[in-house]
């Protein structure tokens, strides 16, 4: 008997392809969007965690300005603090015994590099680095290499360039061993990165690194920096962090009841904001989702309503064959369940194959997760039910020799 109620089913929809392809739309768009969405989050989430797992458990910074938010301050009160500077650094090194590295975070937007007769747009970001800096970057090296030691003890004036760089000033050939010009000044090309692409809308290759003994040469030493400080151990992060607070207090004379004017930001900060923030981004996709498929869970609930107008005559033959209310309730049932399963396994199916088409052809990794397709797979089953119970009810409810006077 239940098979032949899912033959029934199936061949109902059969006959009415463009109606019920119709009628799937909403359910289809919203699951896709759902996967889409879900596939993305996922992505950038762990995108973001092995960049910041780049920095390591014991790392943290120092800022002039908060890195999220800003607490219900006039932002002005922020930027009318004193900048963060260089001279910091050995300070920090001095008065701290617990922390290991300290590395300036100098990065200089907007900048123009040239090369004989051609030059880049103003959107070139140079970078000043140091010990350390390459290792927590993320960046790797295609050809040449990167500074050593004896380049930032000796100050040689080179660069490593970004791929962006490389293509507009160098085209197909080689960039190791040339010249750049920034700010007028020559530097020798070390090193080329690997391609990274871009993130958030940035070009993350339109880079070039100099040391930061020449980046001060060029923009001075006067202007506000970033500092990335790592303790010796997971022991010692809160000892190290407390070190650094009181060293830069007493550095920038505040008293005892002034409050800090610098910012310091951990890793698990950092972590915890980001994940607020995709949270919110997952609640709006949701949102977005939802609607199409609360559309198309209605679209479904009135096909099935015009399909009981249009088989009246059919279900009092059944009725009038021995078919119960039950087999009346699971036909509608069935029907309206298909349709929504149908129309989420092909928006499923749309949504993976578009996020593998987006990592395949970007250079942003997309991942939909087991569970995201089988909580899809469970919302089609559940919308077709919800969508008709109440068709499969009216159904049930028909009198059958009222039904069967139905032409």
């Amino acid at each position: 008997m239940f098979r032949d109620i899912i033959l029934i089913a199936f061949n109902t929809l059969r006959m009415n392809k463009m109606r019920s392809a119709l009628t799937m739309l909403g359910i289809i768009i919203g699951i896709m969007v759902i996967i889409l969405m879900q596939a993305g989050i996922e992505g950038l989430r762990k995108e973001i965690k092995t960049e910041i797992d780049k920095l390591g458990s014991t790392s943290f910074f120092i800022t002039k300005t908060p890195s999220f938010g800003h607490g219900g301050h006039d932002w002005d009160e922020f930027e009318r603090r004193k900048n963060i500077t260089a001279d910091l650094i050995p300070i920090i090194k001095r008065d701290c015994p617990s922390v290991a590295q300290v590395i300036p975070i100098m990065e200089n937007w907007n900048e123009e590099v040239s090369y004989k007769n051609k030059k880049t747009e103003r959107t070139v970001f140079v970078i000043g680095v140091s010990e350390g800096w390459f290792e927590v970057s993320g960046y790797e090296i295609e050809e040449g290499r990167f500074f050593s030691d004896n380049d930032y003890q000796f100050n040689q004036k080179y660069a490593v360039i970004g791929k962006s760089i490389k293509n507009k000033l160098y085209e197909a050939s080689d960039a190791v061993d040339k010249y750049i010009f920034i700010e007028n000044e020559r530097f020798l090309v070390i090193g080329e990165f690997k391609e990274k692409g871009s993130k958030f809308g940035q070009d993350m290759d339109n880079l070039a690194c100099i040391s930061s003994f020449y980046y001060e040469k060029l923009y001075g030493k006067l202007r506000n920096i970033d500092i990335l400080i790592s303790a010796k151990s997971t022991e010692v992060m809160a000892k190290a962090t407390d070190e650094v607070i009181m060293s830069l207090r007493r550095e920038r004379n505040l008293k005892a009841d002034d409050e800090n004017d610098f910012e310091v930001t951990t890793k698990d900060e950092i972590t915890n904001k980001m994940n607020s923030i995709i949270a919110i981004i997952y609640l709006v996709a949701l949102s977005i989702g939802g609607m199409s498929l609360l559309v198309g869970s209605i679209g479904i609930m009135n096909m099935m309503l015009v399909s009981i107008t249009e088989r009246t005559n059919e279900i009092g033959i059944r009725r009038s064959l021995g078919a119960n209310k039950k087999n009346i309730i699971a036909q509608f049932l069935i029907e309206s369940v298909m349709l929504s399963f149908t129309g989420g396994a092909i928006g499923i199916t749309l949504g993976v194959t578009i996020s593998q088409l987006i990592s395949h052809f970007t250079q942003y990794a997309t991942f939909a997760p087991a569970w995201t397709i089988a909580t899809a797979f469970s919302v089609s089953i559940l919308i077709g039910i919800i969508a008709g119970i109440y068709p499969a009810l009216k159904a049930s409810d028909l009198n059958p020799i009222d039904a069967l006077r139905q032409e």
